[in-house]
């Protein structure tokens, strides 16, 4: 399955953190807080568990979003000023 994970962590330290651990699982930054990629769902489990043992803020979060192949396939971005048709990682 594809997901979406995106973060907002106050803390510089815990943020580098949460990232490497993302890219550990695999999944590539698309944006500062922002990363996709495919895991299978027992990964998905076991990133939703990693994440949970780190010691979030009280203002921090973490959301991870399963997308399928075809609403990932309506993706736009927009880059100085021209919309982009493009599937991130392809």
């Amino acid at each position: 399955m594809k997901v979406l994970v995106v973060y907002d962590i106050t803390d510089n330290g815990l943020r580098f953190k949460i990232a490497e651990i993302l890219k550990d699982f695999g999944l590539m930054r698309i944006q500062k807080s922002a990363f996709l990629g495919e895991i299978t769902s027992q990964e998905r489990r076991d990133l939703e568990v990693r994440l949970s043992r780190e010691r979030l803020g009280p203002r921090d979060r973490i959301d991870i979003f399963p997308i399928c192949n075809r609403d990932l396939k309506l993706h736009t971005a927009v880059v100085r000023g021209e919309i982009v048709r493009e599937v991130p990682g392809r």
